[in-house]
């Protein structure tokens, strides 16, 4: 029994630290009032207080690859923990210099950013011997950071009413947290050694990796493309329920919850849809993510269009854990440079969103988000076709190799 109790407190203490990973983007309903508290400020440069995190994030990552080679996996964690704890809460104790807020800004995401890629490798390293609970565990990780969207911004709702920098109060959840990654998840320390003795003999590729590194760039790419579209739809649903006259501001809002409620939902439920549809997770929910937002562009009712919505988060999410543990289950060194590149492609993808829907109505010259909404639809579609198309071929040539035995 309490070795039971003693699995969940690590299980739970590691994806805690999922709480935070989506937490950056959490001060946007501030920049009105940050904009009146610095009113010499260009508003452009404060909107960059929600992006700038993202780009330290990919700092953070590539810095996280060297440091744990050092200091190993938990304490790099543990200080980046440390980085979101003191850099999110600065703003509370000194929000009258724009500067100092902006540099805070940056050592958040580098914070988050050195723990990104690391919770994923060690649920790997944890689980290495049981992929099925590995799966599951990864999926929950997802849901843990879909939560943490869902709950932290209302937190930060209420948080607002009293003033715009207490609302920064909300990353003092990153102390509890770290208190309970020290005390409960286990220590690398020990493995240090053979880990180095890992990394020096799997510098070389091995032919059961994922392809190889073009399959991985493959995969960087595709994510980019399928993240700008995703995030797109966070930003333009509540334009489009206007434009189209079925909704107002509060229900875009809405939408916005439901979105993440999908992606909880997909967290949780990933280790059995992993087990029923193995690869062909991506095809699937690439379509079923094809068709929602299609159908959110005929829709001319809000129940339908909020179910859409949270049908795009469910799957959109169910194609990250898919490739984080696609990913582990290859060498270190693919697993290494697999996960980091979706990350890097994830934060570069959210980053540059903004400009997706820019570039693509002037390519086509559309001038409503309904056809904008279309030709993402016919996009994310046509992506799910070829992918289909390649996992097929694997599929089968799978099977040729089987008979060859």
């Amino acid at each position: 029994m309490v070795n039971i109790r003693m699995d969940r407190l690590k299980i739970y203490s590691l994806l805690s630290v999922a709480l935070l990973i989506s937490s950056g983007p959490l001060i946007a309903a501030n920049i009105p009032a940050i904009e009146k508290e610095f009113p010499t400020v260009n508003p452009t440069h404060v909107g960059l207080l929600t992006t700038i995190p993202s780009l330290f994030v990919i700092l953070g990552i590539l810095v996280a690859n060297r440091l744990e080679l050092w200091i190993g996996k938990k304490r790099t964690i543990l200080i980046g923990l440390m980085l979101v704890f003191f850099a999110g809460v600065f703003p509370v104790l000194k929000h009258d210099t724009f500067s100092f807020l902006f540099l805070s800004r940056c050592f958040f995401g580098l914070g988050i950013g050195l723990f990104n890629r690391l919770i994923i490798q060690m649920i790997s390293d944890i689980f290495q011997d049981d992929p099925r609970r590995k799966a599951a565990v990864i999926g929950l990780e997802s849901a843990f950071e879909g939560l943490g969207g869902i709950c932290l911004t209302f937190i930060v709702g209420q948080l607002l009413k009293i003033n715009w920098y207490t609302s920064f109060l909300i990353y003092t959840l990153a102390l509890p947290i770290f208190l309970g990654f020290l005390f409960f998840v286990p220590n690398d320390k020990k493995k240090m050694a053979k880990r180095k003795a890992e990394l020096k003999g799997t510098e070389s590729d091995s032919p059961n990796d994922v392809g190889s590194y073009r399959s991985v760039f493959g995969y960087g790419i595709l994510l980019f493309v399928i993240v700008t579209i995703f995030i797109n739809y966070n930003i333009q649903v509540t334009p489009l329920l206007l434009e189209k006259h079925i909704g107002n501001a509060t229900i875009g809002s809405n939408n916005l919850a439901f979105i993440g409620l999908g992606a909880f939902i997909a967290g949780f439920s990933f280790g059995r849809i992993f087990q029923l549809l193995k690869d062909y997770i991506m095809p699937v929910a690439l379509l079923f993510l094809g068709i929602s937002i299609y159908i959110t562009t005929i829709s001319e009712s809000i129940v339908l269009t909020t179910f859409c919505s949270m049908a795009i988060g469910f799957s959109f999410r169910c194609l990250m854990p898919y490739l984080f543990h696609t990913f582990t289950q290859q060498s270190k060194k693919m697993a290494k440079l697999g996960t980091t590149m979706v990350l890097v492609a994830y934060n570069i993808g959210a980053t540059l969103s903004p400009y997706e829907g820019t570039v693509v109505s002037k390519l086509l010259n559309f001038h409503t988000v309904q056809s904008l909404f279309l030709s993402n639809s016919i996009i994310i579609i046509l992506i799910s076709l070829i992918v289909l198309g390649v996992v097929l071929k694997k599929a089968k040539m799978s099977k040729v190799q089987q008979r060859s035995f």
